[in-house]
């Protein structure tokens, strides 16, 4: 990284390495409803991470980080009728930035979501979705307040045509004009970004597809 001064790159970096367990069931009580349960664990061990050199303004690249995790994945999805479906799915993890016996940072422990498509026609549909993110820790050095949870909520109105050779779409993008963000690093040399990263707000868009074969 000859062309930054601050962030050093180190010939003598290992690659990371991920060891990973995980365990699936699949449960079918009808057959229009499909649960899926998958249960992980997983260590990360030798994170690249950027270290600050003694005496200096400058950081390093070092083989120092370790991390791991426990959680569990849910999905249920159901065809209601000939006209609706719903898919669902959550997830958690209890994640350990095992260097500092904390929590681990920036990644969601909780995370929900859901959609339902309704088939208005033969050839239109209107999908309501909704994404929650939540419980997002900062790293233990960073003084900043928790990270806010958001909602996202989005509709989409799609129309086919030509047997299905042409579709027309009206998206509504974050309807509920959430002011959703991700979290930002906080580290120097890494820019603080007080107020972290914004997501879009309320968009309205249009799409055109157009098959060939």
């Amino acid at each position: 990284m000859q062309s930054n001064p601050t962030v050093l790159g180190n010939p003598n970096l290992e690659p990371e390495t991920l060891e990973s367990y995980e365990l699936a069931f699949n449960y079918r009580p009808t057959f229009d409803i499909n649960i899926d349960l998958n249960l992980f664990h997983y260590r990360w061990d030798d994170i690249i991470q950027f270290v600050p050199d003694p005496g200096g303004s400058t950081r390093t690249a070092q083989n120092v980080g370790e991390q791991s995790a426990e959680g569990l994945e849910i999905e249920l999805s159901w065809s209601v009728n000939d006209y609706l479906s719903l898919l669902t799915n959550y997830a958690w993890q209890n994640a350990e930035d095992r260097t500092t016996d904390t929590d681990a940072a920036n990644s969601p422990e909780q995370q929900f979501y859901i959609r339902g498509v309704a088939t208005l026609t033969h050839d239109c549909d209107f999908t309501v979705q909704l994404n929650r993110v939540m419980d997002r820790n900062r790293s233990f050095d960073d003084p900043r307040t928790d990270i806010d949870d958001y909602t996202i909520v989005d509709l989409t109105l799609r129309k086919r045509f030509l047997g299905n050779q042409l579709e027309l779409a009206l998206l509504a993008k974050n309807i509920f004009d959430e002011n959703a963000r991700e979290p930002s690093l906080n580290a120097t040399p890494t820019p603080l970004i007080p107020d972290d990263l914004p997501l879009a707000g309320r968009s309205l868009m249009a799409e055109i597809r157009y098959k060939l074969f």
